[in-house]
């Protein structure tokens, strides 16, 4: 049984796609690095708190979910994701041990701080009808 998580974050750099090969079939996946800032009160203002706050690397298998990130999010954004989290443990060309938290996302949500304007498509019933 997976862990289930809520993140939010910053985007650390903006979202890419990449291919990979699973069992022999090619998939499309998205990944981006969440930044999850904790804060706390320093006598009258707000700090970060270093010791609590750190990034999460965020996989997302779903191509629906991934399409639209990668066109819609950039470096900066504030997001809430949902999904799966683990420990990923690997070793390095070089020998080295590393460890972090890793995401599979099943949701994504843009947080609208320092968001400037959004625009939304027309309904899909307003939509021309395919031309056969």
């Amino acid at each position: 049984m997976a862990i289930r998580a809520e993140l939010e974050g910053n985007l650390t750099k903006n979202p890419e796609g990449k291919i990979v090969t699973i069992d022999g079939e090619q998939r499309q996946i998205v990944e981006l690095r969440v930044f999850s800032d904790v804060g706390r009160k320093v006598g009258d203002r707000w700090e970060q708190d270093d010791e609590r706050s750190s990034g999460v690397d965020v996989t997302i298998w779903t191509k629906s979910l991934g399409d639209a990130v990668l066109k819609h999010l950039r470096k900066g954004n504030r997001v809430l994701v949902t999904g799966a989290i683990h420990l990923n443990e690997y070793t390095d060309a070089d020998g080295a041990h590393h460890a972090g938290l890793r995401m599979s996302a099943d949701m994504v949500a843009l947080i609208p701080y320092r968001v400037e304007s959004i625009a939304f498509a027309p309904p899909r019933r307003d939509a021309e009808p395919a031309e056969a």
